[in-house]
């Protein structure tokens, strides 16, 4: 397919999301759950000259200006590792460190896949290890840069759950920075072809699932007014690609009532909610 100036290249990404979207009703099998339709590779869209172009042509040259090993920084000093160079400013010095490096991991992820640019295919294949190393530090699964994660999903599994809308427990939005990291090893699996990617990503999923499985519909409802992310999406992916049926039980644990409950009765409530849960 060649685009002009009428579709950027990633509004054409959600369409294999509205597949796998289809597939939750289906039951699990053995292996990976079978899709009803196939997306295409984004290697057969083409942009031609013009502002997409230009645009792609710009992310792609800011993201190889970027450092793995600083996005890395936080993840690597939670594991007891020495970090390899000093973490970012902004967000990435507070509370949702390495939540950037999931974005990062989508980012290089789609833009090997659109074009074959070996250059990102090794900066994910990298930061993947990087990931599985500080995975098997923890040795139960866990990986983040999140300042105290470890110790707020311990709290909250064993029933402790305080949340004032963006804090859990005392941390800043921590399901929110786990989704990234699971979507951007979800891509670095889907669009890189790492089988290492799928391990970190399902090792990690497992341990989500360790914190929530003995949670209450009360216990999760509560801790969903802290701002989650899109947990019961990339939950929802890992079932389809897997076949676990733990990944679509998380899906559906992370159902946030408040917020998809009015929607589902075909009510317009969503006026003054914080448009990114």
């Amino acid at each position: 397919y060649t685009v002009r100036n009428t579709l950027s290249l990633h509004d054409a990404l959600p369409i294999w999301l509205l597949v796998l979207t289809a597939l939750l009703a289906r039951a699990a099998v053995a292996e990976e759950v079978q899709p009803v339709a196939e997306p295409f590779s984004l290697s057969r869209v083409q942009l031609l000259d013009g502002p997409f172009h230009d645009a792609m042509e710009r992310n792609a040259a800011y993201l190889l200006e970027l450092e793995p090993d600083r996005l890395l920084s936080r993840v690597r000093e939670y594991a007891g590792l020495e970090p390899k160079a000093p973490c970012y400013g902004g967000w990435e010095s507070q509370g949702i460190s390495s939540h950037s490096l999931g974005h990062y991991l989508s980012a290089c992820a789609l833009q090997y896949a659109a074009t074959g640019d070996e250059r990102f295919k090794e900066r994910v294949a990298y930061i993947v290890s990087e990931m599985a190393l500080c995975q098997a530090k923890h040795g139960d699964g866990y990986v983040a840069g999140i300042p105290r994660g470890h110790e707020i999903f311990a709290e909250v599994a064993a029933g402790d759950i305080r949340s004032h809308g963006f804090d859990l427990n005392g941390g800043w939005v921590p399901w929110y920075t786990t989704h990234k990291l699971l979507a951007g090893l979800r891509d670095a699996w889907l669009y890189c072809k790492l089988d290492q990617a799928r391990d970190v990503a399902t090792r990690l999923a497992d341990y989500c699932w360790s914190v929530v499985d003995g949670l209450s519909d009360e216990q999760m409802q509560r801790m969903l007014a802290c701002e989650h992310g899109g947990m019961n999406e990339v939950s929802a992916d890992l079932y389809a690609l897997t076949g676990e049926e733990r990944y679509l039980k998380m899906a559906r644990k992370f159902y946030h009532k408040a917020v998809l409950g009015p929607l589902a009765r075909g009510e317009d409530d969503l006026a003054g909610l914080h448009a990114n849960t």
